[in-house]
């Protein structure tokens, strides 16, 4: 009996045990000063990289930035507190702290509907829609909403992976929440993509290729979004070295002006600026100078991205292992109040750690002796959200493809105005068939393009041009979008423009053709006749 019983209580202890073995598994350990220092990076690289692209802001779209960028300063800081992308998420983190970490969508809603600071696109659009009655989900539904893929969750998500460190299923459920205001499938995709990587940060110090697959791993396989994402991933390994080739690549698979600016070369679209994200953290590889250009130069939202990418890449390498140049002008600013909010840096972080401990503890998580135990969480990706289907049937471009193919099927019209003067137009000027372009507003060129060989044989790219009503206009070719010619065109006539391209001959590349209006000039409608290689 006595044998029986010290037998059984030996079972007992083992069975204990391997039960507190297993549980201790199932939990990663993060420093309180860890998570704080990692925290501090994620704001500070935000803060860094919005400044450092904000003179860019769609000034190059549907072209990268290859010019010398502007250096930037440590009292370039200063210019962050007025920042968009910073201030709402600071809306959401209030949100949070006055309703809980379990917000319900119509709170979350109309804490966003009462904020009073200027809104565009995706985020406009969602607010109205609140302040109408109309709550989200359906807030940000494409049925409600024509922004619905743009960009705006994704550059006010950071903050949903910096306080769910390795809790992707907390950041999506809290990301779900608020991002279903003014986004929906790719738009809201777009923003776990960005949290996710920000959620794994906190325990990958140095693998950026580990972070960008964490947070690729938190949004359905089938989204256009990740195939997006992927492809980037691709062509980076296939050009390790080479950021602009990725670029090029991504732009000719994924521009396709079904977004909500047709006609024009700015793509606020979702995708493609995830994508200049992923190139920028790539490319960069844990170099945050580098990091922050490349990004930038991918032009598009160039403040917003690289404020994403150096966050990330901020938060992984902590704000103590930042060069002193990035922070030594913070402890200047560090009272001011991030605009329409409550927060300076210095209440921030206290904030986020407030929110971050209470979501641990939510969790089955456990804070003891400065030591965070957090539930072991996979990134997975949520129930997949149908793609917006119909897309582009409401986003039609001013001149469809097939009616381009009939004036000539080599090349696109990328930027355009539409009006009843654009478009392909028959027995026009003398011409059997003609394309009559204008640029879609000022400062914005018409442009189109040709990507394919061009015959090895060609000296010379032909082109003609008719200006209507006798609108001077510039007209400027690229190659690999890199400016090879530039003229004023001011004759009122059928004008012969020959343009050398013989050292480019018998090579893939890509040919854009620019139409600006001159100084001080009316918008031109210029008509385009034959164009080829010769």
């Amino acid at each position: 009996m006595k044998y029986s019983l010290v037998i059984t209580t030996i079972l007992m202890i083992s069975a204990m045990l391997i039960t507190l073995t297993a549980n201790s598994s199932d939990f990663k350990e993060l420093t309180r000063e860890k998570y704080i220092d990692k925290c501090k990076g994620a704001w500070l690289g935000q803060m860094i990289g919005v400044t450092y692209g904000e003179k860019y802001e769609f000034r190059f779209n549907g072209v990268p930035i290859l010019e010398p960028l502007e250096e930037w300063k440590p009292e370039s800081l200063e210019r962050a507190f007025a920042q968009d992308d910073l201030y709402v998420e600071m809306t959401f983190l209030e949100a949070i702290e006055k309703h809980g970490i379990n917000i319900s969508f119509e709170q979350a809603g109309k804490t966003f509907a009462e904020s009073k600071y200027p809104l565009w696109h995706a985020n406009k659009a969602g607010r109205e829609n609140v302040r109408k009655g109309i709550m989200p989900p359906l807030s940000g539904h494409p049925r409600f909403n024509p922004h619905a893929d743009d960009i705006d969750f994704q550059i006010e998500s950071d903050l949903f992976g910096i306080i769910t460190p390795g809790l992707f299923e907390e950041m999506q459920q809290l990301g779900e929440v608020f991002g279903s205001i003014m986004n929906y499938g790719d738009g809201l995709y777009a923003g776990y993509f960005i949290a996710g990587m920000y959620s794994s940060a906190f325990f990958i110090d140095d693998n950026i290729e580990e972070v960008v697959h964490a947070g690729l791993s938190c949004i359905p396989p089938e989204s256009n979004y990740r195939k997006c994402i992927e492809d980037v991933i691709t062509s980076y390994r296939q050009h390790p070295d080479d950021w602009f080739e990725t670029w090029k690549f991504i732009e000719h698979k994924w521009q396709d002006d079904i977004d909500c600016e047709p006609g024009n070369l700015v793509n606020i679209d979702a995708r493609i600026n995830g994508a200049y994200v992923a190139i920028g953290l790539l490319y960069g590889k844990g170099d945050l100078q580098k990091t922050l250009e490349i990004t930038t130069r991918c032009g598009q939202d160039a403040d917003c991205n690289p404020s994403s990418a150096a966050g990330i890449l901020c938060c992984m390498k902590g704000f103590s292992n930042l060069e002193p140049m990035w922070k030594e002008h913070l402890p200047k600013v560090s009272e001011n109040k991030f605009i329409f909010t409550n927060y300076s840096w210095n209440t921030l972080i206290d904030a986020c750690v407030r929110v971050t401990e209470q979501i641990i503890t939510k969790t089955g998580g456990t804070i003891e002796n400065d030591i965070y135990k957090i539930p072991l969480q996979n990134p997975t990706p949520p129930p997949t959200l149908e793609q917006w289907v119909y897309k582009h049937k409401i986003f039609l471009p001013p001149i469809l493809k097939e009616d381009v193919a009939k004036w000539n099927q080599n090349w696109k019209v990328k930027s355009c105005k539409k009006s009843e003067e654009t478009g392909i137009f028959a027995n026009k000027f003398n011409r059997d068939i003609v394309l009559m372009i204008a640029p879609p507003e000022e400062g914005v060129p018409a442009m189109i393009e040709y990507f394919g060989e061009i015959p090895s044989n060609s000296k010379q790219l032909q082109m003609e041009f008719y200006s209507i009503q006798n609108k001077h206009f510039s007209l400027r070719v690229r190659v690999d979008y890199v400016p090879i010619y530039e003229q004023k065109v001011q004759d009122s006539q059928w004008t012969q423009v020959p343009v050398d391209i013989s050292k480019w001959a018998g090579a893939k590349h890509t040919i854009t053709v620019e139409i600006l209006p001159i100084e001080n000039t009316n918008i031109p409608t210029v008509c385009l006749g034959n164009i080829n290689f010769q």
